[in-house]
């Protein structure tokens, strides 16, 4: 019987025919690794890297693996952490598994908080937390969630410069809320006023603020810079620097103004996104048939995950129907005291 030890002797042999460049033998010494040790860490996470070779574990675009890649590559990195409770890479690949992979938000917070047991101090988990519990409305909870990462005398990690502008983006928008009277759509009741919203716009897609920059904005400051070099005198260094100025500051207005229109006609996918993403986590529907043949509701469909919308497609088969009173299920969170 293979032992562990020549295990890991196979595992630095498909190393160095990683290194060399030979993939065949590196894909058959991993084979010949995790038949010697079905757990094997590193062999398992080479695995489950595989799964995002088009985009990486940290691409920002979804992937095309099968709903039962995501389910065996997250089982692998529930596997790996087992072994090795402090393997980051699990724990942030496993985390995207559950929430752009599959869709199971629920599950996605319960497993951030049992990473906060292992690194109570880690910024990430709080982040991915309070991004979860935003999308669904949840703001007195993700408001605490932030003011955990900067109280005095917790002693949290810096977050790094793209979780900070996560952080920021998720303030602006829970602030927003708390200022005042957001009519925060709830797809569970069929009864509220965005679904009123998204069936106006469900014949048409989402739209950009590149594209209104681009046909509206930019062709405003290009008639206002040939008005600016009729009016004004063609020489001087002040006269530049103010024609500079007057475009820069029109660019910044138009570009505040594209934002608050692009968000404004987008609201209705937002909502449904957030539709959708109650019918993945719940596994229970709550679109509206007549919904499900517009083109909002298939280009939103067309940009997730293919995994994801696997599992929705079972969802919207089973055809059970989400009650008025549905909720996201948010777990009894893990506090430093309880693990004293």
């Amino acid at each position: 019987m293979t032992s562990e030890r020549s295990a890991d002797d196979l595992w630095l042999d498909a190393m160095e025919a990683r290194q060399m460049g030979e993939t065949l033998t590196f894909n058959l010494l991993r084979e010949k690794t995790l038949v010697a040790n079905p757990e094997h860490p590193d062999a398992l996470m080479s695995e489950v890297r595989e799964l995002f070779k088009e985009t990486g574990p940290r691409g920002d675009r979804p992937t095309k693996m099968s709903l039962a890649e995501a389910a065996i590559g997250l089982r692998k990195c529930r596997t790996v952490i087992e072994i090795d409770p402090e393997r980051d890479e699990a724990w942030a690949i496993g985390g995207r598994l559950l929430v752009d992979e599959l869709g199971m938000f629920e599950e996605a917070l319960i497993w951030w908080d049992q990473r906060r047991i292992i690194e109570p101090v880690e910024v990430i988990p709080l982040v991915e937390q309070v991004a979860i519990l935003t999308e669904f409305g949840e703001y007195a909870e993700a408001a605490d969630r932030i003011d955990n990462i900067f109280a005095e005398g917790k002693e949290m990690e810096s977050p790094d410069p793209r979780s900070m502008m996560r952080l920021r983006t998720l303030s602006e928008q829970i602030k927003r809320a708390a200022s005042k009277d957001v009519d925060f759509f709830r797809p569970q009741d069929p009864d509220d006023d965005g679904w009123i919203r998204i069936k106006a716009f469900s014949g048409r897609k989402p739209t950009t603020e590149t594209y209104w920059l681009f046909f509206f904005v930019m062709p405003l400051i290009w008639i206002e810079a040939i008005l600016i070099n009729r009016v004004m005198p063609a020489d001087g260094f002040a006269t530049m620097v103010l024609g500079f100025l007057i475009i820069f500051a029109s660019f910044l207005l138009g570009s505040r103004w594209v934002k608050s229109q692009v968000h404004k006609l987008n609201r209705p996918a937002h909502e449904l996104t957030r539709a959708i993403n109650s019918e993945l986590t719940s596994g229970e529907i709550c679109i509206p048939e007549s919904i499900r043949e517009s083109k909002l509701y298939s280009t939103l469909r067309d940009r997730r995950a293919s995994a994801a919308m696997s599992r929705h497609e079972k969802i919207v088969d089973n055809g059970e129907k989400m009650g008025r009173q549905w909720k996201l299920s948010i777990p009894n969170w893990f506090t430093e005291s309880e693990e004293e």
